[in-house]
């Protein structure tokens, strides 16, 4: 019986696209990466808390139609009769619905990273960064080397994303109450400021764990990705949008104990990792075509002195065996 012999080249990894190699990588290391999503849940409960919070603080700044009860009362004025789970109705159901949107835009400041742990996120993307550069994953050994090595960093990162988060969304309330053109103009800038800090924040922490850079220089890079890279980074903002916000309010709005509680689920099982390990991925493909090959030839340079030098170490030893040989010589004349 012949076989056809397939040729080698046809599994070779550059042949194909890097969204057949992430989801690849996403399936080979499936367990690796729930595992980090439940524990970057269960790190993250007092950041949750902290984005609850401010959840609650900021909705009524941006309209007053958040307020609790205003909510509940423009929830009945438009016919909300209730809810399957535990049959509320009226001003119950409005509550609850609430504090469900209140609840989901919680988990998207969780997932993207504006409110997070820093030294525990340098953990989880040494992990991702071991995962895409398939150098082989030891969970805990990863997880505490990212979190030592990147302490400083982290811990500043956390503290500049939470400030200018809150120094963003004060600027859209304050601009979003002028009530002019002007005003909203302002405010839409804002809005887009605010996603591209999104993304910025999310490859300065996997940049950190990959490249040894002055923090400046991380924010830095990770802006110029983002200038080079629009197109795609808007995409991987919508992804995240999808995952962390769309995904969650449908199955929310199923209005059973399934849906609410696949929606729970879904957060401690997948959901922030998966965006987490696809921005580290991308990351680390514009590390490797725009950063790698700037530090390369150093690296090249280090080790031509290093093999120069022992060059001359070894032409130094073949010099003093010849002075030995040529005195040794003498004496014997």
């Amino acid at each position: 019986m012949n076989l056809r012999k397939v040729p080698s080249q046809d599994f070779v990894e550059e042949q194909h696209g890097p969204v057949f190699n992430f989801f690849t990588s996403l399936g080979t290391y499936f367990l690796q990466i729930m595992s980090a999503n439940a524990l970057f849940f269960i790190f993250n409960l007092p950041m949750m808390f902290v984005a609850f919070m401010a959840s609650v603080y900021f909705l009524p700044q941006l309209n007053p139609v958040m307020v609790p009860e205003n909510f509940a009362k423009a929830m009945e004025s438009v016919g909300l009769i209730g809810n399957d789970l535990n049959n509320a109705v009226g001003a119950d159901a409005a509550y609850q619905l609430y504090y469900i949107i209140v609840l989901i835009l919680a988990m998207f400041l969780l997932g993207t990273l504006l409110f997070c742990i820093g030294p525990f996120q340098a953990g989880f993307s040494q992990i991702y960064r071991n995962i895409y550069r398939k150098e082989g994953v030891f969970f805990f050994h990863d997880f505490k080397e990212g979190l030592i090595s990147n302490v400083k960093q982290s811990v500043i990162a956390m503290i500049i994303s939470i400030v200018i988060t809150f120094a963003i969304v004060l600027s859209i309330v304050f601009y979003g109450r002028m009530d002019s053109d002007i005003g909203n103009a302002i405010m839409v800038m804002f809005v887009f400021v605010f996603a591209v800090f999104i993304l910025i924040q999310n490859m300065v922490y996997n940049m950190m764990v990959s490249v040894d850079l002055p923090l400046k220089d991380l924010y830095k890079n990770a802006f110029l990705f983002f200038l080079i890279k629009f197109v795609p980074c808007v995409g991987l903002l919508l992804v995240q949008l999808l995952m962390l916000v769309v995904i969650p309010i449908l199955l929310f709005s199923s209005t059973a104990f399934f849906g609410y509680a696949m929606a729970i689920l879904l957060y401690i099982s997948f959901s922030f990792a998966f965006c987490h390990y696809m921005m580290a991925y991308f990351t680390g493909e514009m590390i490797n075509t725009y950063i790698v090959p700037k530090l390369s030839p150093v690296v090249d340079e280090e080790s031509d002195e290093k093999v120069d030098d022992e060059d001359e170490d070894e032409s130094d030893d073949e010099d003093d065996e010849t002075e030995e040989d040529s005195s040794g010589e003498d004496i014997d004349d």
